[in-house]
């Protein structure tokens, strides 16, 4: 019998039983055989599908009983990395837990300095601030690291308050030999007013401020806001935030004041301003003579609480009447998770992990990746610092640093009117706090952890993960081409990188710098904003300075201010500033054209070599487009080319403060988008920690750099960046403010340095080609490098949610007595 028959080739059933019945004889005997056999084979045919079945789901579960005996976590390469400081500390190395408490113990023993431990801190005696450690002499340093000299002396910078004294100052003191140190050299003194901001005054002030304000205008507190001040089991009212009002705003040269910010105390306070803000004189170096200065409510000034009490009961000021914050997961400043929720399910994220291990290596705080290698700090004053940065162990830069952040705010009120914020009051460093993994770093990352000495505290205050480090791929082509004619190939290379991170919360916002190494001798620094903005008690006049974003809600226009040292040592040390200008020209073009006369507009390079500190100081103008570029001029290519590195920044902005005016001329640095100067062993910082006090007579006048106007041609040079941001706030900027469109970077690219892109060396990269460029029928040759499309295995499991909860200091890490306002 024919399979035909059940109509397989496009018959129907029906006509192929007609044509056999009418064929048969008439006996239904033979039609009954004829269904029996079909039935039959029916049969046999079902049994055989599903024997089928069950041979293919045992072929499968044994292919993936063998692929899971394969699957395993993927390797860690612990052997790779090693956190532990080396038995000999290099010269960048930061101060050891060991080498601050010598340090401590040597200084206590000094009885011209007559310390206090830090249990017994107070504004009116001697104690130790912070230290963290000196960076040594670049000339010694580098005849250590290339010519093999002896190593030059670890010492330790210390800064001490000496508010015993009959005119109190500040002492900053170079301590050395470490670890064993036997000697201190001062260095010069600075006045007691400038000093960073610390706990004694500070919790002094709003002690003084609680019992005073609690006790004679409670009530307009409680009537006004709704809250009270203090011990308070709900609606507590704080001061979360200050302004220090500079000399050079108030014109009272030898004062200490601050503007202290009344807020509610709620997630999160900064998106809720109160109309109620106190000017305390912090001048004297005992708590108990601060005074009130000012109280400003209701858009009016008052000289003190009692002319405040006499109006609000007159009615001669206008009272403030709003409720306080609602505190549940949907009140707007909060950053509980609200709105219209997505995704749909609650699905994993895309991650990185590493397949075949770390690709690079770290020996206490020194790395290598790629072709790349170079040490890392954290300076407690200013932040984050690389140095010694190499690229197939040539030294491309001695010292990449941030110097400084400044945040200039514009406003109506005087909470913000005078906030000109230059953070390394704060410590910058200090305000790393540790790194979350997963949403802060990627998962597979290093972290590498941090000491400081805070003045409230003896043992160091230890950072679990100060930094991470992590390679991850950009997502983008580093290169690539496809040539689909002549010739036809494919080749092209992910741009993968090595990332140094690191983020400073400082109060309100946080500041994430990024240091990455990409494959082609490229190095970029970036730095990206976040957190929650601060706001005013929005009154009619505050419309000229941002946006209502809420009833009583106003988002101060702001700048922020990034400052970096760039110490490039281009095939050593003499290096040359040369600027190729990009201009326009026109040319002869009657050759080409008919008309008489023409003429050929292009544009055209010109080489400038830049000899001067004053003329290497750049105010970037859009007409004047040029490449910064610097170089040996003794190190030429085969062409007679300088192997030169080119600096381009991508954070322009421009200070719009009027230069020597107000705060602007403590970040003088930030009238130049770019400055050469020459190196100098005395002009290591272009900022200080006392630069929010000391408009009128900076410590550090970054200014006078240029003004000396020293030749730098053919000299050790340092390059100084600056990027900043204008930023008027908007409703997308509550609760926080999204860091896409905010970054802002420069770039150290490579030009005419090497003889062809170095990437090219990378296994990183895929190339596709036909087997014969006369046919594609004989297939493709693909080449990978080796690398192996197939490998399985898991990423290694994290156990950074277990770790937290089992140390939650370890994320929420605030030193006892830490300044936070």
């Amino acid at each position: 019998m024919s399979w035909e028959f059940i109509s397989w080739k496009g018959h129907t059933s029906s006509e192929s039983f007609t044509a056999h019945k009418m064929s048969d004889s008439g006996t239904p005997g033979k039609y009954r055989r004829v269904i029996g056999v079909c039935r039959i084979v029916v049969i046999v045919l079902s049994v055989a599908v599903i024997a089928l079945i069950v041979a293919f789901a045992l072929v499968v579960s044994q292919m993936q009983n063998k692929l899971d005996s394969k699957t395993e976590s993927c390797p860690a390469s612990s052997s790779r990395i090693n956190l532990d400081p080396p038995d000999v500390l290099p010269p960048f190395h930061d101060l050891t837990r060991e080498e601050i408490l010598s340090i401590k113990e040597y200084l206590y023993g000094q009885s011209d300095l007559n310390l206090v431990k830090p249990s017994e801190i107070a504004c009116n005696v001697s104690y130790i601030y912070t230290m963290e450690l000196h960076i040594p002499n670049k000339e010694q340093t580098l005849n250590f690291l290339d010519k093999g000299r002896s190593p030059p002396e670890r010492e330790a910078s210390v800064v001490i308050f000496r508010g015993d004294r009959p005119e109190p100052y500040v002492q900053e003191y170079i301590v050395s030999p470490l670890p064993n140190p036997i000697r201190k050299k001062a260095q010069t003194p600075r006045p007691f007013r400038y000093r960073p901001l610390t706990a004694p005054e500070i919790v002094g002030a709003v002690t003084k401020l609680h019992v005073e304000i609690k006790s004679k205008v409670g009530k307009i507190l409680e009537e006004s806001y709704g809250g009270t001040l203090g011990d308070c089991a709900e609606n507590c009212l704080e001061f979360q935030m200050i302004t220090p009002m500079s000399p050079a705003s108030s014109g009272e040269t030898m004062a200490r004041k601050m503007w202290f910010w009344l807020t509610p105390v709620v997630e999160f306070w900064s998106l809720h301003p109160l109309d109620f803000l106190v000017l305390m004189d912090l001048t004297s170096n005992e708590v108990e003579k601060y005074t009130i200065d000012k109280i400003y409510y209701g858009n009016q000034m008052f000289k003190s609480l009692e002319n405040l009490l006499r109006s609000y009961e007159t009615g001669s000021v206008t009272k403030t009447k709003i409720a306080f914050p609602t505190k549940d997961k949907k009140l707007y400043s909060s950053m509980n998770r609200r709105g219209t929720l997505f995704p749909e399910e609650p699905l994993l994220q895309p991650t990185a992990f590493e397949p075949s291990g770390k690709r690079y290596s770290i020996e206490g705080r020194h790395i290598k990746y790629m072709g790349w290698d170079f040490d890392i700090r954290m300076s407690t004053i200013s932040g984050p610092q690389m140095f010694d940065i190499r690229y197939n162990n040539e030294r491309i830069v001695y010292e990449l640093s941030l110097q400084d952040i400044a945040v200039f705010y514009s406003a109506d009120s005087p909470a913000q009117r005078f906030a000109d914020y230059v953070d390394s009051v704060a410590l910058i460093g200090s305000r790393v706090r540790s790194l979350v993994s997963g949403t802060d770093c990627p998962s597979h990352s290093t972290y590498l952890s941090a000491d400081h000495v805070i003045e409230s505290l003896e043992q160091p205050f230890h950072v679990d993960r100060a930094f991470c480090v992590f390679e991850h791929n950009t997502g983008l082509p580093l290169r690539r081409h496809l040539s689909s004619s002549g010739t036809m190939f494919y080749e092209g290379m992910m741009d993968i990188v090595l990332t140094v991170r690191t983020i400073a919360t400082v109060v309100n916002y946080d500041y994430i710098f990024d240091f990455i190494f990409h494959q082609n001798g490229a190095v970029e620094v970036k730095v990206v904003s976040t957190g929650y903005i601060l706001t005013s008690f929005r009154f009619q006049p505050e419309d000229n300075y941002g946006f209502r974003l809420r009833d009583h809600v106003t988002g101060n226009i702001h700048h922020h201010m990034f400052h970096f040292k760039t110490d490039m040592d281009i095939h050593g040390t003499k290096n040359r500033f040369e600027y190729i200008e990009i201009k326009p020209i026109k040319i002869d073009n009657t050759q080409w054209s008919i008309e008489d006369r023409a003429r050929y507009t292009q544009t055209r390079m010109v080489r400038n070599q830049v000899k001067s500190e004053k003329e290497a100081a750049v105010k970037y103008s859009f007409d004047k487009p040029k490449y910064l570029t610097f170089y040996n001029n003794n190190v030429l290519s085969p062409y007679g080319v300088p192997r030169a590195y080119r600096l381009f920044t991508r954070g322009i902005s421009k200070q719009m403060v009027e230069e020597g005016t107000g705060q602007e001329p403590s970040v003088s640095w930030s009238r130049y988008q770019v400055a050469v100067t020459k190196y100098k062993e005395e002009e290591r910082r272009s900022s200080s920690m006392y630069a929010i006090w000391d408009a009128k007579d900076p410590v550090v006048n970054f200014q006078s750099f240029i003004d000396d106007n020293e030749i730098i041609n053919d000299e050790d040079q340092v390059t100084w960046v600056t990027m900043g941001i204008h930023h008027i706030p908007h409703m997308e900027d509550i609760p926080v403010t999204p860091t896409v469109g905010l970054d802002l970077g420069f770039f150290l690219l490579p030009y005419n340095y090497f003889d062809e892109d170095p990437a090219m060396g990378s296994g990183d990269a895929l190339r596709i080609e036909p087997s014969s460029q006369r046919t594609l029928n004989h297939g493709l040759n693909i080449y990978n490098y080796g690398k192996s499309g197939h490998k399985q295995c898991l990423p290694e499991q994290s156990t950074f949610m277990n770790d937290i909860k089992e140390r939650p200091n370890s994320i929420f890490d605030k030193p006892t007595g830490d300044v936070t306002i």
